[in-house]
């Protein structure tokens, strides 16, 4: 009885030892993963409003891929606080009216957001204050698609917080490139290049390439990819489920289909919970 019970012992230490092992093993998998997943707008659910703090709690908490990047759009309302939203008005996505740019901060925070069926929800409009206090105690990485001319302040704030280094700044002028980089030079920025033209003047910034990502389209060029690889660049793209109106993800191979083809490191997609699942 007791030879049974030393057995039993070492069984159960040794189930615990291997189980160990194995979740380690898979945690490290995960960090280790070369490519990033981004939640386009927070992340495209029928019950969860775009932008809103609902969608990006639901990506950061339930993708299965670390860290996870948020995309997000800021624009800066009347009295000049920022915003989460992508519209220039708020019509489509909340139960109110008018341009962010000549609402007050009194109105803009007394709005409820709609989901994608129309139906009004208890989420309210987020400022980008609460998103950068949210940010700073998760492993998130902010994708920031600034509005209008809200440059200086935004990363003024993602400096003061500091906050840099899990932050990307969409661009999609090279004039905008070269003013985010006035502005931060830790700062990771994204410019798309569709050609070798767009290239060329990302190249004449002298901006350095560890401070890039390229982001490129169906138009970029294949032959352009290697380049950027060489120059040590991420690459970055979206796959655009919801623009193709499609309101279910694609399939696992769609997904890996499309990473390797395109070379892909950081993956932008409407359905992120459901990506990071499919491809892991």
């Amino acid at each position: 009885m007791i030879e049974m019970k030393r057995v039993f012992l070492f069984l159960l230490i040794l189930f615990h030892w291997v189980t160990s092992i194995a979740q380690r093993s898979e945690a490290s998998s995960k960090k280790r993963s070369g490519l990033l997943i981004c939640g386009h707008r927070g992340g495209f659910y029928s019950k969860l409003p775009e932008n809103s703090f609902a969608a990006i709690n639901n990506t950061v908490t339930q993708c299965h891929s670390s860290p996870v990047i948020v995309e997000v759009d800021v624009r800066r309302s009347k009295d000049g606080t920022l915003f989460i939203m992508h519209d220039e008005s708020v019509d489509r996505t909340t139960n109110g009216q008018g341009l962010i740019s000549e609402l007050n901060d009194n109105y803009l925070k007394s709005l409820l957001l709609k989901n994608s069926n129309g139906e009004i929800t208890k989420e309210k409009v987020p400022t980008f204050d609460s998103l950068v206090n949210y940010s700073k105690t998760r492993e998130m990485i902010l994708m920031l698609d600034i509005k209008g001319d809200a440059w200086e302040d935004v990363i003024q704030k993602i400096t003061k917080a500091n906050l840099t280094h899990k932050c990307i700044v969409l661009t999609f002028k090279p004039a905008d490139s070269r003013r985010v980089y006035s502005l931060s030079a830790s700062i990771k920025i994204s410019c798309l290049i569709r050609n070798e033209e767009d290239w060329a003047l990302i190249k004449e910034l002298a901006i350095p390439t560890q401070n890039l990502i390229a982001y490129t389209n169906a138009t970029t060029s294949q032959n352009l990819i290697p380049q950027f690889k060489n120059s040590l660049m991420m690459v970055m793209t979206d796959v655009s489920e919801s623009a193709m109106k499609n309101v279910n993800p694609m399939t696992r191979d769609y997904y890996l289909e499309f990473i390797k083809k395109r070379r892909i490191d950081i993956l932008i997609t409407d359905y992120p919970v459901e990506v990071s699942q499919k491809i892991q």
